[in-house]
């Protein structure tokens, strides 16, 4: 991580001990570890003040880390009384914890142990606005998925299972320096359209149907996020008649896009514009978008139920959907940057 990166995330974290006057924060989860430290670490505590950063890990990322991490201060775990020592010497005496992710088991046994008073608090908000290194892994991301997209578009063939096309994805995009796929791959024919998040079949492939293709891999710890739908042969009408009413909506949707708009009307505006036609306006089933970082899914969310406003450097999906059970169905999904100079499309080298 470089240090503009840290000293941005150091200050957004000083915010919010300052904002609930306490003296540190204690991250658990693998993804909030990584945020702040850098290290894709197998277990640790992540413990920030406003001064400093430690992480204790044990000794099988110890090495590594301590000769790595430069903003960063690392301790060896070999028990519980190392971190309770170290909460101890730096005289903590409130405490914040990821009340997003935090388990029963951790918060009985580990937290409530600690002695400091304890303070919940959301944390993946913390996330929603990325640096500019972040940004660069996150745009690498998105080409190699936009890359396999363009690359599947051109080998599939008639015939081919959808469980043989995610492997073939999958492969792709390993192939080209992705680390693992950020979410179990969706591949969909046919009438699986219509399923939003349908489990890849032994189903072949026929000419004149739907293919829905939602894809993503994690690059230097960032995911990515991206869903075309297709097809092979010659469309029927009512076939073209649904893409291209989902693909207004997302052109409009990004249109729309910019810092300062809420994820709810982000939303109304995609979701409205389906509305219009009263055969697909209760088939657009899910929310339109969410954000897009370390996590596949994080804030800020574009759906009816959110409030909050969209912030600077904000990378979140406009992913609008109509399905018909029985018949299929349509998702078109881009992952754009939203800045104070305009937005980005992340994923336009994979054309609709």
């Amino acid at each position: 991580m470089t240090k503009s990166s840290y000293i941005y995330k150091k200050n957004v974290v000083s915010k919010l001990l300052s904002k609930n006057n306490a003296d540190a924060i204690v991250f658990i989860s693998t993804y909030n570890r990584f945020w702040i430290t850098g290290a894709n670490t197998t277990f640790g505590y992540a413990i920030v003040t406003k001064k400093d950063t430690y992480l204790v890990i044990d000794a099988r990322d110890y090495e590594c880390c301590k000769d790595q991490l430069t903003n960063v201060k690392c301790i060896l775990y070999n028990g519980f009384n190392d971190l309770k020592k170290l909460v101890k010497d730096l005289k903590i005496k409130t405490l914040l914890f990821e009340n997003d992710y935090i388990s029963y088991s951790d918060f009985n046994y580990v937290l409530k142990k600690l002695g400091p008073k304890l303070i919940p608090v959301d944390t993946c908000i913390l996330r929603a606005s990325k640096t500019q290194e972040e940004i660069t892994s996150i745009r690498k991301s998105m080409n190699i998925a936009a890359d396999a997209m363009n690359y599947i578009r051109k080998t599939i063939k008639v015939g081919m299972t959808e469980k043989q096309v995610k492997q073939m994805l999958t492969v792709y995009m390993l192939n080209k320096g992705a680390t693992a796929t950020s979410f179990d791959l969706i591949v969909a024919f046919g009438e699986n359209t219509a399923n939003p998040h349908h489990q890849s079949t032994n189903r072949k492939l026929k000419n004149n149907e739907f293919i829905t293709c939602d894809i993503g891999c994690i690059y230097e710890g960032y995911c990515s996020d991206i869903t075309r739908t297709f097809w092979l042969g010659k469309p029927s009408k009512k076939m073209l008649e649904m893409y291209n009413l989902v693909l207004e909506s997302n052109k409009l949707g990004i249109k729309k896009a910019k810092v300062g708009v809420t994820g709810k009307y982000l939303d109304g505006v995609c979701r409205e514009y389906i509305s219009k036609n009263k055969e697909y306006a209760d088939l657009f089933v899910h929310g339109t978008g969410h954000g897009v970082g370390v996590e596949i899914h994080e804030l800020p969310n574009v759906k009816p139920t959110y409030n909050e406003k969209i912030l600077n450097n904000s990378i979140i999906t406009i992913e609008p959907g109509v399905y018909q059970p029985g018949f299929g169905g349509v998702r078109v999904e881009d992952s754009i940057l939203v800045t104070n100079k305009g937005v980005e499309v992340l994923t336009k080298k994979a054309g609709k």
